[in-house]
């Protein structure tokens, strides 16, 4: 059982014995126990006293009193204390302490792990970019934090599996399609102007030059597009053109190979960037697979629709939204909202308890659109979680980078990762909150230096690895039982501190697990590196007293193990050599 979990379990003993109240009156009032970022006011503090106060009409310091009184004492604490207003402070003693040290070295990169009182089977769908381009800037920050958030919550005990819902029908994938064929038609020769609705980008020529050398052509004359209309028009007349010319087969066949070549391009992208996605999703099986019917037949038995002018409608006003939606159109065609509604509903048919969505911050106004296909068809809204990722900028310095080139096409995340790397581009991206606006240095991220975070810690690792080498060198080889017995030695007051952040790391865990904080992990792993730093040019490694040597050498292999854990999390390696 955690330290935490004991203390907890002291006070509602004393509470109960001192105040005359049982549990669930104490749960009424949320019993907390937080660790003290000052370590002169303990380990540990609760504001139980404070919450009662009102609840039994008595002095929060009275109240405080009586529970330490009535706590019975334990060989793991060294003093229980009250302090105004009524908080009370725990002190472990030194050698529960190192206790924390021990189940390091005990349980390496398991430490931390499975604390969630919890646990669930979550889906969690993130980037679910369209099929239409390579993947920007902006899904980047999607991508790392997305990844991370996953790592995070296995963590912490969730079984999680992550999902990329793959648009790969309608509209915009016809109009890839047209654009790779238009592009197919000019390397056959065919003199078109070039039209402004269509995909743009080096990818749509590789493409269409990939198909040509299959040898897939159309050799048909097609009329030039016509001018006067919206982008939209002519776009939409020639698809039809091209559907009706080079004949609907080919049309299709050109469309799966795009889907494919593009799909295989995303899932490059993420791989690179150490994106793990354990399924790909195709909106094409909500149709082939009869899910949308499905859908809409539940929403029916449930009476959440009904049919105006030839449409069928969701009544999503009776479960929050701002206006009914339309789920079938007059002439038979489903809208994007009914694939969602069929989507999220087989989300849960699978067996998920949780499901977690990770959209663009302009997506707000959707979230309760969402919540009410989710409640039409018998599920609960809060199954759904939906966390909003806000927009990134480029800076090159004090520089303002422009996101997008003339053509209306996007930085793509690839160049920003190979330029910066993988690992500062995943750091960088992830240590702000997901709901803060993102700066994002290019020139500060390649910095060798300690302004720049991820280097700074990587650095603290690679450090540690480098002062065991300078021992073994000098035929002073790790001795964990050594170090183990010699830990009353670690008394400088840094050593504390080290020792102290290092048994926070199991509660930055849960806590940034249960509030989707994932730039949390990013400030601990900062604090404890600057620590170390600190400590590096401080203090004497190698020696000839085994036991201080030994024992030091054991909090460095603790603070390499969590800091190796937590850059893991985040999708950042850690070097043994920089």
């Amino acid at each position: 059982m955690r330290i935490e979990d004991k203390i907890k379990e002291l006070i509602v003993t004393a509470l109960t014995k001192s105040q005359g109240i049982n549990n669930d009156e104490i749960n009424e009032v949320d019993l907390e126990l937080s660790r003290n970022k000052n370590n002169e006011h303990g380990d540990f503090s609760s504001n139980i006293a404070l919450k009662l106060s009102g609840k039994l009409k008595r002095s929060p310091m009275v109240i405080a009193e009586e529970i330490i009184n009535s706590i019975q004492v334990t060989d793991e604490l060294e003093r229980i204390e009250f302090v105004k207003p009524g908080f009370i402070n725990f002190y472990l003693t030194t050698e529960k302490k190192h206790g924390v040290l021990e189940e390091i070295i005990s349980k390496g990169k398991a430490f931390g792990a499975s604390c969630v009182a919890e646990k669930k089977k979550i889906l969690l769908e993130f980037v679910s970019a369209n099929p239409t381009g390579p993947l920007h800037v902006g899904h980047g920050r999607h991508a790392a934090f997305g990844d991370s958030l996953a790592r995070l919550l296995r963590k912490s005990g969730h079984e999680v599996f992550t999902e990329y819902y793959l648009n790969d029908a309608g509209r915009q994938i016809d109009i890839l399609c047209a654009s790779v064929m238009f592009e197919l038609l000019l390397l056959e020769g065919q003199k078109l102007d070039r039209v402004g609705g269509l995909y743009k980008g080096s990818y749509i020529k590789e493409i269409a030059g990939g198909l040509q050398e299959e040898g897939i052509a159309i050799n048909k004359k097609i009329s030039s597009p016509k001018t006067g209309g919206s982008d939209d028009e002519i776009v939409d007349a020639l698809i039809l053109e091209l559907k009706d010319v080079a004949g609907n087969e080919l049309f299709q066949m050109v469309l799966e190979k795009t889907v494919l070549q593009m799909t295989k391009l995303l899932k490059d992208d993420l791989s690179d960037f150490r994106v793990r996605q354990d399924g790909f999703y195709s909106e094409k099986s909500l149709f082939s697979e009869g899910r949308i019917k499905e859908a809409c037949e539940i929403i029916k038995k449930n009476g959440n629709a009904y049919k105006k002018d030839g449409a069928l409608w969701l009544e999503s006003t009776k479960y929050g939204d701002d206006k009914d939606r339309v789920v079938i159109r007059e002439d038979g065609r489903s809208t994007y909202f009914a694939s969602d509604i069929a989507y999220h509903h087989h989300k849960k048919v699978r067996g998920f308890d949780l499901l977690i969505n990770i959209l663009g911050s302009d997506h707000h106004g959707y979230v309760s659109r969402l919540e009410a296909g989710l409640t039409s068809t018998g599920n609960k809204a809060s199954d759904l979680e939906v966390i909003l990722m806000q927009f990134v900028t480029l800076y090159r310095g004090k520089k303002k980078i422009q996101m997008s080139t003339r053509s209306g096409n996007f930085v793509p995340m690839r160049d920003l990762y190979s330029e910066v790397g993988v690992d500062a581009a995943r750091f960088f991206y992830v240590s702000r909150s997901h709901g803060q606006h993102l700066d994002f240095d290019l020139e500060l991220a390649t910095k060798q230096n300690n302004k720049n975070p991820v280097y700074y810690i990587q650095y603290a690792n690679a450090r540690i690895k480098s002062v065991i080498k300078e021992n073994e060198k000098r035929g002073y080889l790790f001795d964990e039982v050594t170090g183990k017995s010699n830990l009353a030695k670690l008394k400088l007051s840094i050593e504390e501190d080290i020792i102290s952040l290092l048994g926070k790391y199991p509660e930055t865990i849960l806590k940034s697990s249960d509030s989707r904080e994932v730039n949390k992990i990013a400030n601990y792993l900062k604090s404890l590196s600057q620590l170390f730093h600190s400590y590096y040019g401080s203090t004497k490694f190698v020696s000839d007293e085994d036991g201080v040597r030994n024992a030091r050498l054991l909090l460095l292999q603790c603070v390499s193990t969590v800091i190796e854990d937590g850059l893991d999390i985040l999708g950042v390696s850690a070097p043994s050599k920089m």
